[in-house]
Formats: C-alpha cells, sequence, structure tokens
C-alpha cells in the first residue's frame, strides 16, 4: 500500500516516513503542497496523509484541487491546532479521518491498515478464482471452466465442511447461470420415511398427511441444478430409484403413475469414500459407476494454507458489509494464529471461529486471543484471560515475522501473481523471489 506524506516538519515527516516504511507501507514523503500537485498522474497513491497547515497552501484547499487527480483515495489530515467544529466539516467533505497532535502513530497505523482490509473485496472480485488463491483450488477451478455446460452429473469429493456446495454453486454458476434455480438437499438431514418424497414430491391423499400437491426437490430444480450433499448415507432402496432417475431424467410423484421428464444438472457430494462403501455393500456399484463420471475432489484446508488468511478475510469482509456499524479488522498477530492453526472443520470451522470473535470482540481490531483454538480443534474459543502468543525475543525475529506476514498478504491480495505483488510492494521481481526464499513462503 503507497501512502503519500504531505508535511513540512522535518522531525514529524522523518518520524512519520520511518515508522510507515517500517510498517510495510510504500511512502513518498512531501514537504509541500505544490509538490503534492506535481505528482505524476500514472503514480499509484492509495492513500493520502496530510498536514493541514503547509507552507503554500491550507490542507483542506489541496484536498479540493488533488480529489479529482487522485481518484476516491482515502485522505487523513493531521494538525496541532485541529478544533470539533473543523473534523467535522472535514470528514463532511469526504476526509476519511482526522488527526491531532501529538500523534497516536498506533492508531494512525492500525487506520490505514483498513483501508487495506476495506479494498480486499475489490480484490477478491477481481481474483480470476473465486474458490480461492492457491494452486490446487485454482487447477480445481480451471477444470470447472473446462466443464462449461458440457455436464450432467458431476460427483464432488471432500472432507466435512471443505466447501464442496460452494464448488458446486461456483459449477452451477458458470454453467448455468444465476439466473437457472440451484436447489440444494442434505440427505443426511432427512428421515428415511420423508426422504422419497421430498425428493420426488407427492400428490394429494398419496399418504396420511397429504393435504395438498408437492413438487419435490428434482421438479423444483427443473431447468437448474440439484444439489445432493451426503449422498452416501443415502438408504439403499433410494439408491435404485436415484440411478434410473440419472439414467432417463424423468420422475414420478409418489401416489402418481404419470411420467415427468426433466432438464435437470444433478452434482453429488459425499465425505465418505464411496468405493470403501461399495465393497462394504452400503452403496450400490452401478449407481457408484454412474454418479463417477466426473470426479472434483475438494481439498482440505490444512493441504491449501495459502486460502486461510483469503478466506478469513473474506469473512470478515461479509461481516462488515452486514454489519456497517460495528467494522472489524484483524490484527497481524490475530492472521499469525489463523495460520498456525490446523483447522480440522475446515472452512466451515474457520467461518465459525471469525463470526464468533466478531461477535466477542470489544474493539474494532480482533486480536489473537479471539482466534485460537482449543488444542482438540472444535473451534471453541478460549477464555478471554488467555495470553496472547509471545512475541518473538529479538527484534529480528519481529521484524521477519512482519515481513513474512505482510508479503503473505499481498501475495493473496493479488491472487499469488508474482508481477502485480511486487509492483504493489515497489521491489522487483527478482527482490520478491529473494525475499519468499529467504522467509520461507512457498
Amino acid at each position: 500500500m503507497n501512502i503519500c506524506l504531505i508535511e513540512d516538519d522535518p522531525i514529524m515527516g522523518e518520524t512519520l516516513a520511518e515508522r510507515l516504511a517500517l510498517e510495510g507501507f510504500g511512502c513518498r514523503w512531501l514537504r509541500t503542497g505544490a509538490a503534492a500537485e506535481a505528482i505524476d498522474p500514472g503514480e499509484r497513491v492509495d492513500a493520502v496523509v496530510s498536514d493541514i497547515r503547509l507552507p503554500d497552501i491550507g490542507g483542506p484547499a489541496l484536498f479540493e484541487r488533488l480529489r479529482d487527480r487522485l481518484g476516491a483515495k482515502p485522505w487523513i489530515f493531521i494538525t496541532g491546532y485541529g478544533t470539533a467544529a473543523q473534523r467535522d466539516a472535514l470528514l463532511r467533505a469526504g476526509a476519511a479521518d482526522f488527526f491531532t497532535k501529538p500523534l497516536d502513530m498506533d492508531r494512525l497505523v492500525r487506520r490505514l491498515r483498513s483501508f487495506r482490509a476495506e479494498a480486499a473485496p475489490r480484490a477478491e472480485e477481481a481474483c480470476d478464482c473465486p474458490l480461492g488463491v492457491s494452486a490446487e483450488m485454482k487447477r480445481l477451478y480451471a477444470t470447472v471452466n473446462r466443464l462449461g455446460a458440457h455436464w450432467d452429473t458431476v460427483l464432488v469429493t471432500g472432507e466435512s465442511g471443505a466447501g464442496k456446495e460452494e464448488l458446486a454453486r461456483c459449477l452451477h454458476r458458470i454453467s448455468l447461470g444465476d439466473a437457472a434455480p440451484f436447489v440444494a438437499v442434505n440427505c443426511a438431514s432427512l428421515p428415511e420415511s420423508l426422504i422419497e418424497a421430498e425428493l420426488f414430491g407427492y400428490e394429494r391423499g398419496a399418504f396420511t398427511g397429504a393435504q395438498r400437491m408437492h413438487r419435490g426437490k428434482f421438479e423444483q430444480a427443473n431447468g437448474g441444478t440439484l444439489f445432493l450433499d451426503e449422498i452416501g448415507d443415502m438408504p439403499a432402496l433410494l439408491q435404485a430409484r436415484l440411478l434410473r432417475v440419472l439414467q432417463d431424467r424423468t420422475i414420478a410423484r409418489l401416489g402418481s403413475e404419470q411420467e415427468i421428464r426433466l432438464d435437470v444438472r444433478v452434482i453429488l457430494a459425499t465425505h465418505k469414500r464411496l468405493n470403501d462403501e461399495v465393497r462394504a455393500g452400503r452403496f450400490r456399484e452401478d449407481l457408484y459407476y454412474r454418479i463417477n463420471v466426473v470426479h472434483l475432489r475438494v481439498p482440505p484446508l490444512r493441504e491449501r494454507p495459502e486460502d486461510v488468511l483469503w478466506l478469513a478475510q473474506r469473512f470478515v469482509g461479509d461481516w462488515n458489509r452486514t454489519h456497517p456499524t460495528a467494522r472489524r479488522m484483524l490484527t497481524p498477530e490475530g492472521e499469525r494464529v489463523l495460520m498456525r492453526q490446523r483447522w480440522p472443520g475446515n472452512v466451515r470451522e474457520l467461518r465459525n471461529t471469525i463470526e464468533r470473535a466478531c461477535l466477542l470482540s470489544a474493539e474494532e481490531w480482533i486480536d489473537a486471543p479471539l482466534l485460537a483454538t482449543d488444542e482438540e480443534g472444535n473451534g471453541e474459543a478460549k477464555e478471554a484471560s488467555t495470553a496472547a502468543p509471545a512475541e518473538p525475543a529479538r527484534l529480528e525475529d519481529f521484524l521477519r515475522d512482519q515481513e513474512r506476514s505482510f508479503i503473505q498478504r499481498s501475495l493473496a491480495q493479488h491472487n499469488w501473481q508474482i508481477g502485480l505483488t511486487a509492483e504493489a510492494l515497489g521491489i522487483s521481481r527478482k527482490g520478491l523471489w529473494e525475499r519468499m526464499k529467504r522467509l520461507g513462503i512457498q
């Protein structure tokens, strides 16, 4: 993130420039308004920190002049003579924040980091792969794109909570678009006595309690996609009927002999190893071969650690969009805690951990204790009194951790594209590669 610092005081300017550089920001220090007005329009500026009193122009007037040239960049004013009325007027005019001297440097750094976090959803929207930034998820997304609209039945496997339904929705959007219906059914959650009626529907009077005709999930998904989750738990008798439907693409409601032809795509998912279920006699072999034409495996989160921070920022962004008056951000210490977890509950556990931390945090910034999970990995938050992980004892180790965390976040925000990340960091591609090698970033 590149900061344009406009400060005429040499001591304050040097102090701010050094602190911002230590925090991992790119910083260009200018001493006059004229120097700021001479900025090349092609130069990257992500935020501006400006004194209100400059030797040649007032900060508010400079803000008005540069707003069109720089675009809607966050602008923070700093002053030693600020008043509440001045602050309110500047915020109404579009300034992002207002700080009085002596500066609270930690708060200023947190505020600048919040701008980067707010830009993360836009970076995510521009990301080529909506499933993650890891090589595994990019390969999976490439396969989904190759399938396009040329499929009718797909098998998705993976551990519980790994993101099988998210992959199914992605495949649906690519092949049919958002306008077509997408109907999801968890076969394990339906009682055996009701699952057939829920899937295929029934006519009025088909059984006791059938007061009206009911369209089943297959009919509801007609023209779109039906997602059947946990098919490994489907009763044996229903497996035979499902095989017939997949072959003929026709159904008959309970209590009716009329065949209904369907135009529906079916995605089936399970966390079980179906070939083992076939050998054990719990899953029909002919059904297994019918659905195992295209098999997509979603890797668990522990096999793609590059996705942890990307997903965490995405979930925090979801919270902020839903709760604009209770915004949350992750601290670097919190991010390190997330990266150290094994996440046996996969993406679902990570999502729940972030949501719980957002709920329980009393401040805007979510720190390490709220994100730590217990040793059993069941996702329960530790008591608030739990001590945060100890910082490295040596300054060299601390700066190394900060540098690694910053580069990993930047790589994730830029879809792990070395050229774009190097440009954003203000270093060469070779320099970034050397830093990644030195810091052990794969």
